[in-house]
């Protein structure tokens, strides 16, 4: 896959600008807060569906502006086509591909595929279990349409339920059988976003062992088990039926504490990703430099994964994650994507442009 180029109107700091790519490293380059990162936001909109910076759309519109326009043009293997999103101060958001309005978010997603690194993944180990998961819901959302669907409807009945958790009468007899069939459900949805989250928590188990050894000259090994909450190990239960049948369970058996606390205990939004390092937990052993180490390998199992599910390499979007590596995994990360297409923020120019096959000048919010 390949990012074409990209036009922008009235999109944060910039006020009208476009920008072309070509294959290989691509250098935004530029002083600080002259629209870098900026673009690239706009960029991994469409893949993600939303900005990696803000949950507010209103807050993507210029201050002087009360709309704001974002298109891209990319390549896949089949054709070239073209996406465009618009927004106003009313946060209502318009999507379209080729010209053609889009509905659904998940009719959205996974056209245009890019995996982002940016200085804050370099936490993502020793984060909470939420950012954890959302790496998950980023990566397989932009490659398995039916995630989309189920995550969507499973939240959608947890704001159902949760609210229902803060009546008052939650515990009174007519409301027992809401709580019935809210958990029932919630459990088939629960049971399909965790059989898809395993699976590819096993692919990714697999590759970011191979990139740890290789980083640590086969001294090091990396294991990841997804953790979900009725079960100690989710690889014992194959059947998706009978993950359902432990979570309808799980949703009604400890009722009166939830409701006590007024907030749902269980589910997929209270799993957690293990990630250990010879055999102990790297949140809690690993030193600051592993834990970086095992976010590059994540980062790089991400794409990987992408290609073999897609045929094709995602973007690789970089906002000037390279300056918070050292030089050894700074290289190491980079000789991984020869022969991907990279967009990359940049400050310090002369260290890090000299491989650039091309530099892209941003002052002003415009591209020079």
């Amino acid at each position: 896959m390949k990012l074409i180029g990209c036009e922008i109107k009235n999109f944060r700091n910039i006020a009208e600008t476009s920008a072309s790519f070509c294959d290989g490293i691509n250098v935004i380059n530029g002083d600080n807060a002259q629209g870098k990162t900026s673009i690239l936001e706009a960029v991994y909109v469409f893949a993600r569906g939303r900005s990696f910076r803000t949950n507010k759309e209103s807050e993507f519109i210029n201050f002087t502006a009360e709309s704001a326009k974002i298109s891209i043009e990319y390549e896949d293997k089949r054709r070239v086509s073209n996406m465009t999103a618009e927004y106003d101060r009313k946060d209502r958001r318009k999507l379209f591909k080729n010209g053609v309005r889009i509905l659904k978010t998940s009719e959205f997603i996974g056209n245009f595929r890019a995996v982002l690194f940016t200085p804050d993944h370099l936490s993502l180990i020793k984060d909470a279990a939420s950012e954890r998961r959302l790496f998950l819901d980023i990566a397989m959302a932009q490659i398995t349409p039916s995630y989309v669907s189920y995550t969507k409807k499973y939240n959608a009945l947890l704001s159902e339920r949760s609210a229902l958790l803060k009546n008052p009468n939650a515990g009174s007899a007519e409301n027992s059988v809401l709580f019935e069939t809210l958990a029932e459900q919630m459990a088939q949805y629960a049971a399909n976003i965790t059989r898809l989250r395993e699976k590819y928590c096993a692919k990714l188990s697999e590759k970011v062992s191979g990139y740890i050894e290789e980083m640590s000259g086969n001294k090091e090994n990396a294991e990841l088990k997804y953790e979900v909450c009725f079960t100690d190990d989710i690889r014992q239960v194959n059947d998706t039926k009978q993950i359902a049948k432990l979570y309808y369970r799980k949703f009604l058996e400890n009722l009166d504490r939830e409701i006590y606390f007024k907030t749902s205990l269980y589910g997929p939004q209270k799993d957690d990703i293990d990630i250990k390092l010879n055999g102990n937990s790297s949140r809690k052993f690993c030193s600051q430099g592993q834990q970086r180490s095992l976010a590059l390998a994540l980062k790089l199992a991400e794409g990987d994964i992408s290609y073999e599910v897609t045929g094709e390499y995602p973007v690789y979007l970089l906002d000037d994650v390279l300056g918070e590596l050292d030089g050894r995994r700074s290289e190491f990360f980079m000789s991984h994507l020869t022969d991907k297409q990279i967009i990359m923020t940049c400050c310090d120019a002369p260290e890090k442009i000299k491989n650039a096959d091309k530099i892209i000048t941003v002052e002003n919010g415009k591209v020079l």
